[in-house]
């Protein structure tokens, strides 16, 4: 039997464009990422010709906020608050990608809400992202041949 191969999160990624084929910027410093996906809402089928089970199927799945967590760099021209604070000032829908180490990515549009974390003494300074899909996001998986 062949050994499986499973790859850790580092080496993920998260890019934006600021038009649907531009070229994607990383966004550095990216420490947390959400789970993407989710459990659909069900659509009762229940009929009285049921007497012991309530039945059901897939509806779809509620919209989801993404938060990314990240160490917050020195703020400079090019550090991930300014580009970030930048996105969210702009008010602009950006497109994002989300790429796995494994090279599983997810694509999706959203614009920007960020905070800036709280902590106590010894804490690395952060911020949170959080983008809000406004259209199903896309799982592209890269299958070998």
């Amino acid at each position: 039997m062949a050994e499986k191969k499973f790859n850790a999160l580092n080496g993920t990624k998260l890019e934006y464009s600021t038009t649907e084929n531009g070229t994607y910027k990383a966004i550095s410093g990216l420490k947390t990422i959400p789970d993407v996906g989710g459990t659909p809402n069900t659509i009762d089928t229940t009929c009285l010709d049921n007497t012991k089970y309530e039945t059901a199927i897939n509806g779809l799945i509620p919209v989801q906020s993404y938060e990314f967590e990240f160490n917050l760099e020195e703020p400079s021209a090019t550090s991930n608050i300014k580009l970030v604070s930048d996105l969210e000032d702009s008010g602009e829908i950006a497109y994002w990608k989300l790429t796995y180490g494994s090279g599983i990515t997810v694509t999706f549009r959203s614009d920007v809400k960020t905070t800036i974390n709280g902590g106590s003494s010894g804490d690395l300074e952060g911020f949170k992202m959080t983008l809000t899909p406004i259209d199903e996001p896309v799982r592209t998986l890269p299958i070998a041949e």
